[in-house]
């Protein structure tokens, strides 16, 4: 369009929804949204939508005995994997077991799993130390679900 009202072209503009209506350039994409936060004692609690899949999730343990629960909703059987990824390279952290509605535990598991999620119901996948490893659980670290 030129800056002139002399224009022939009788198109809206594409940011009009509808007359009088703007939309906004906002993006909001469910793998940059942050899973909501609770921290009690020496548990950190995690809520992640399943239907935001993949998330990615930054974490840090400042004590030796704290652990992450991710607890999982939207759950439909599918196949999930992680990674943990340490900002050191060297922390002792693992994904220790995944729980079915409070019931069934599997595990423990490595910095990476794979997992069958054949039933519908809330999982919560626990990740800590591991108390069969040398070193700190101390750090920074990001988990990667997919």
């Amino acid at each position: 369009m030129s800056c002139s009202n002399k224009s022939n072209n009788t198109r809206k503009p594409q940011y009009l929804a509808t007359p009088g209506m703007y939309r906004t350039d906002t993006l909001i994409s469910g793998n940059h949204l942050e899973p909501e936060r609770v921290v009690t004692d020496n548990v950190i609690n995690r809520t992640v939508d399943m239907r935001q899949f993949p998330v990615e999730i930054a974490e840090e343990f400042t004590d030796e005995n704290q652990k992450l629960v991710l607890q999982l909703r939207n759950v439909r059987s599918t196949k999930i994997s992680g990674r943990i990824i340490p900002e050191s390279g060297q922390d002792n952290i693992r994904f220790n077991n995944i729980e079915l509605n409070k019931q069934s535990i599997d595990g423990p598991f490595g910095k990476d799993f794979e997992y069958e999620l054949n039933q519908v119901g809330d999982y919560s996948i626990v990740i800590q130390k591991s108390s069969m490893a040398s070193g700190s659980q101390k750090g920074k670290f990001r988990v990667i679900l997919k």
